[in-house]
């Protein structure tokens, strides 16, 4: 997800920010690929929480392949599981059936979280959290600000109070990809190889931190 650390702390600070390395992602045509091995333009899938639909992947915020980071390995009783960082958001079901993105850190048992089983959605209840060291970690941006990640939707983003203000303040960074589709830009953000947190979500976020100081937290 979305945190507007430095590439020079990428090592700890990175931990509040990303998947796992090991996680697989549900294309539009339902093949799942390593996340490391996204690219831009890549069609995903994503839900709403009422249909299937696909969603575009735009940058690669922040990655590293070596690095460690402590996870929080969310499994399900559908049988999925996903690893994120303590303050990456994931959605869950509340009572009246809308969606709350909520910190990792913060997810309990019974909690209820949407997954993709069997090409359907539905909602299962979380069954078992558990914190672990893993190496490795990747933090796509879709142009829907959510994935399936692991069959589990999942926000991109991350060290925020709110999912919807951060897809706000990411608005700029759809629309240049946008313009750079029409203009059939084939890199619009470079080249993606590079370690640590792109430049281009940096610059935003330090945008983002001034409109918008209330509603996202930095640390």
């Amino acid at each position: 997800g979305v945190s507007p650390k430095s590439s020079a702390a990428t090592a700890s600070s990175s931990s509040s920010s990303c998947f796992s390395s090991d996680t697989f992602i549900t294309l539009s045509n339902q093949k799942q690929i390593p996340i490391e091995q996204l690219r831009s333009a890549d069609e995903l899938l994503t839900t709403d929480g009422s249909i299937i639909f696909p969603t575009q992947m735009m940058i690669m915020l922040d990655k590293s392949k070596f690095s460690q980071a402590m996870f929080h390995t969310i499994t399900t009783a559908s049988g999925h599981n996903v690893s994120l960082t303590e303050l990456h958001l994931i959605a869950i079901i509340k009572n009246d059936n809308t969606i709350n993105y909520v910190p990792a850190k913060q997810i309990k048992i019974y909690d209820v979280v949407y997954v993709m089983s069997n090409d359907k959605l539905v909602s299962s209840i979380v069954t078992n959290v558990i914190r672990e060291m893993k190496t490795g970690y990747y933090a796509p941006l879709t142009t829907s600000g959510t994935l399936f990640a692991n069959g589990i939707l999942t926000s991109c983003y991350a060290n925020v109070h709110s999912h919807k203000v951060a897809h706000v303040a990411m608005s700029l960074l759809r629309f240049y990809h946008w313009l750079a589709q029409l203009l059939f830009i084939n890199e619009p953000f470079g080249h993606q190889d590079m370690e640590g947190m792109h430049v281009v979500p940096k610059v935003m976020y330090e945008l983002a931190q001034f409109l918008y100081p209330s509603a996202l937290r930095f640390s």
